[in-house]
């Protein structure tokens, strides 16, 4: 038994095993917060890969659209219609020299 006057010290190997304890819990923490960093990045992600396959489709709408406006058929037909123009005669075709 210990004196009323003495302090009793502790062993050496309890001061590292509390080193060891807080060491442990930290990284624990650590664990946690890196998973649900990791799985917040991961929503992101999918979030933009979603917009991606949206912005895609769009995309793939104004280009039809675009090669629709733009075929010669409907150009042809809206210049007769509307220009009043007409393809020339072979004859009447004049080739200039530069």
């Amino acid at each position: 038994m210990s004196r009323p006057g003495q302090t009793r010290h502790l062993p050496a190997l309890s001061s590292l095993m509390a080193l060891l304890f807080v060491a442990i819990l930290v990284t624990a923490v650590w664990v946690s917060y890196s998973a649900h960093e990791s799985r917040q990045l991961l929503n992101t992600l999918f979030g933009e890969i979603q917009q991606r396959d949206r912005l895609q489709a769009d995309w793939g709408r104004l280009l039809l659209e675009n090669s629709t406006w733009t075929a010669h058929n409907r150009i042809e037909k809206l210049a007769v219609e509307q220009l009043g123009m007409h393809i020339p005669e072979p004859g009447s075709v004049r080739v200039v020299s530069p």
